[in-house]
C-alpha cells in the first residue's frame, strides 16, 4: 500500500510539472501559420511591438504573451512543494494560465470558429493548449491527494 500512496501522490506534481514546462516552451515556438505571429514567437514580440513592428498585436495580448510563460515558470518551480496553500496557489495559477491561454488562442492565433481566416494553429498554440489541458488533469488530480501532513495515516 505504501508503494500506490507515494505513486498518487507524486501525479499530481509530475503534471504540473509537465504543465509548466510546455507553457515556459511555447514561448519559442510560433503560434499560427498566417498573421503577425506566423513567423515569430512570443518571447520576441515584446520587443517588436515596442519597436512599432507589429501594430496589429494589442497590449492586452502582448501583457498575455509575457504572462503565459511566467505562470509556467510559477507553476513549475512549485510543482513539487507541498501544503495546503501551495496547492490552492497553484491551482489558481493553473487556472489563470488556462484562461490566459484560452484568450491567446481565440485572439492572437485568430481561431474564432465564427471568423474562419484560414489559419492554423502553430506549434506554440497546440503545446498552450496541451499545457493548459495538463494543468487541467492537474489540478483535478492535486485536489485528490493529499499530502503526508494532512493525511499522516
Amino acid at each position: 500500500m505504501g508503494g500506490r500512496r507515494s505513486w498518487a501522490t507524486a501525479v499530481a506534481p509530475a503534471l504540473w510539472a509537465v504543465a509548466g514546462t510546455a507553457l515556459v516552451v511555447q514561448s519559442l515556438l510560433t503560434w499560427t501559420s498566417r498573421g503577425a505571429l506566423s513567423t515569430t514567437a512570443p518571447v520576441d514580440v515584446l520587443g517588436l511591438v515596442r519597436a512599432g513592428s507589429l501594430p496589429s498585436v494589442s497590449t492586452a495580448e502582448v501583457v498575455a504573451l509575457v504572462a503565459l510563460p511566467l505562470l509556467g515558470a510559477a507553476l513549475l518551480a512549485g510543482a513539487a512543494l507541498p501544503g495546503r496553500g501551495v496547492r490552492r496557489v497553484r491551482a489558481l495559477l493553473g487556472l489563470l494560465a488556462v484562461a490566459v491561454t484560452g484568450l491567446l488562442l481565440v485572439r492572437v492565433a485568430d481561431l474564432d470558429p465564427t471568423h474562419l481566416s484560414g489559419a492554423r494553429p502553430g506549434s506554440g498554440a497546440l503545446l498552450a493548449a496541451l499545457g493548459a489541458l495538463v494543468a487541467l488533469a492537474a489540478l483535478g488530480t492535486d485536489r485528490r491527494s493529499p499530502t503526508l501532513e494532512e493525511n499522516p495515516r
